[in-house]
């Protein structure tokens, strides 16, 4: 009796820790969940001001398609395909936004990064796989002028691997810190005669680093015709010369090597038919991507133009010669005759004096 007495609180005890082991355990307290990022609002962009502060120092691109302002319609290349001088204003991932510096408009356009080329921040030596700067004294066969507008190929390490094409085409490694995005504005320099004998060659000649078959090849004839003759090897071969504002090259030249391959920029497929003005477009005159947009350009000078009115009250069209054939940007006034300006002071020319 004394052990039944026993088992009874036993049992219940263990019936009691039964209860507490089956009961829900209360909630594991959580971490409070981060708080969203709050990036602080990108500052307005002064795209005008932008246009005219370019401090002597520009970019260049070769026309590709464009749009006067993200998600429109874009604009294709119809002129000509010569590089042409911009000024970086922003970027929003692959899509880069440059202020086109014309002689009579300038204006901001969206393209693609790809658009842009890479300078040349100074005179540097190439051969082939290999480079040289000029301040450690070597004796280069290429040499690529300070300014010198370059495609980047390949990456490696320090180096990159680029393509100039003017001339005559080069391809060679250099150091990183040999390429910048912008230099000073300046003016092409032709092909520079020696007063030696000229030579006359067609696009895709090779120039190698010695006169025989196997010879590395430095330098591909493009878009120039003549060399300096230094002297003649035999009747395959002789030693040349070639140099403008950009590139100075000097090796050895077949005239029995078949052409090499030349990778110049296609000219458009066809060229619009330039503005048929019916006005003339006061210098300073604001120039907008669309009706009742941001203003994005402006006239340099007093410049000749194609004025129609446009789809709200008080805006017009003014159509332009652009390296993408006519545009149409927007402009606002009471009358084709009053647009109004936004041209800062000092950014476009004073109006000529004419003699009585």
């Amino acid at each position: 009796m004394m052990a039944g007495m026993r088992v009874g609180p036993i049992v219940v005890a263990l019936a009691a820790c039964g209860g507490a082991m089956t009961r829900a355990l209360p909630p594991r307290p959580r971490a409070p969940a981060p708080a969203p990022a709050i990036h602080p609002p990108r500052a307005p962009i002064d795209v005008i001001g932008a246009l005219s502060a370019t401090q002597g120092e520009v970019s260049w691109m070769t026309p590709g398609p464009a749009q006067l302002a993200l998600g429109a319609p874009p604009i294709q290349p119809e002129g000509s395909s010569a590089p042409i001088q911009v000024v970086v204003i922003d970027d929003q991932g692959s899509q880069t936004r440059v202020g086109v510096l014309l002689d009579h408009v300038r204006f901001a356009v969206w393209t693609d990064r790809a658009q842009l080329f890479t300078i040349v921040a100074h005179d540097i030596a190439i051969h082939g796989d290999a480079f040289a700067d000029l301040s450690q004294g070597d004796a280069p066969e290429v040499v690529l002028r300070g300014g010198a507008r370059v495609r980047r190929l390949a990456h490696d390490g320090a180096r990159t691997r680029i393509r100039y094409v003017g001339g005559v085409e080069v391809e060679g490694w250099v150091p990183d810190d040999a390429l910048v995005d912008r230099g000073p504005a300046r003016d092409p320099v032709g092909w520079i005669p020696r007063g030696r004998q000229v030579l006359s060659v067609i696009p895709g000649a090779v120039i190698r680093s010695e006169p025989r078959w196997a010879g590395q090849q430095l330098a591909v004839m493009a878009n120039g015709y003549f060399v300096d003759s230094v002297r003649e090897i035999d009747d395959a071969w002789s030693e040349v010369e070639f140099e403008d504002g950009e590139v100075a090259v000097r090796g050895y030249l077949s005239r029995r090597d078949p052409p090499g391959r030349v990778h110049r920029t296609p000219a458009p497929e066809s060229v619009a038919a330039p503005v048929a003005p019916n006005a003339t477009v006061a210098s300073g005159t604001c120039l907008y991507g669309r009706d009742r947009g941001e203003p994005i350009g402006y006239v340099v000078g007093d410049r000749p133009a194609l004025v129609e009115p446009g789809d709200q009250a008080g805006w017009f069209d003014v159509s332009l010669d652009t390296p993408w054939g006519p545009v149409a940007f927007a402009a606002r006034g009471p009358s084709e005759s009053e647009l109004g300006a936004c041209a800062p002071p000092g950014a476009v020319p004073p109006p000529a004096v004419t003699s009585p």
